[in-house]
């Protein structure tokens, strides 16, 4: 697993992280991020990375120059090896947070300019993301979800892109 494009491009993630983590694969990563840099933009952005687990989408956004991202993962070993990695490239607008991501709540009601979520794909309510996490999103912020081909959303989504057995949905700021 590697950094696909910006300033960390090539770099090498180790995999230490736990068994039950299903990483993005890289080509994946490279066709989404390309898209959202033209279409939305990165740089400067904060960014919420739920269930972060590998540590590899947080790599990406922070290549990217997103300003700040804040990763959460419940599983210890997941946050033992990006600890690792922030400390090896010396990532300090890193936040990385062991917890429950329903019971996190943002630092001062922090908004943040895009929130990426990727759960494990059979957990339950995941229909319900995009408007249980709008709450923590900026105004003109995006929500990107990851998931499976078939699920289907009742909100309007602003892009759906499917590489073979997963999708990643992006939505705007539910109202």
């Amino acid at each position: 697993m590697r950094v696909t494009g910006g300033i960390l491009k090539g770099w090498v993630i180790p995999s230490k992280f736990a068994s039950h983590v299903r990483p993005s694969t890289d080509r994946m990563r490279e066709s989404l991020f390309n898209s959202l840099v033209h279409q939305f933009g990165i740089e400067g952005k904060s960014v919420l990375d739920l269930f972060s687990g590998s540590g590899i989408i947080a790599a990406e956004f922070l290549s990217r120059e997103a300003t700040l991202v804040a990763s959460i993962d419940l599983d210890g070993k997941n946050i033992l090896q990006q600890k690792a990695m922030q400390k090896e490239r010396e990532l300090d607008h890193w936040e990385i947070i062991k917890q429950n991501i329903y019971k996190y709540e943002p630092k001062n009601g922090q908004k943040f300019d895009i929130i990426f979520a990727d759960p494990p794909y059979d957990i339950p309510n995941i229909q319900q993301f995009p408007k249980m996490f709008s709450e923590w999103l900026a105004d003109d912020g995006i929500i990107i979800l990851e998931h499976r081909p078939q699920l289907q959303f009742h909100e309007e989504h602003l892009l759906k892109k499917e590489y073979g057995s997963t999708t990643c949905t992006i939505f705007a700021k539910q109202k």
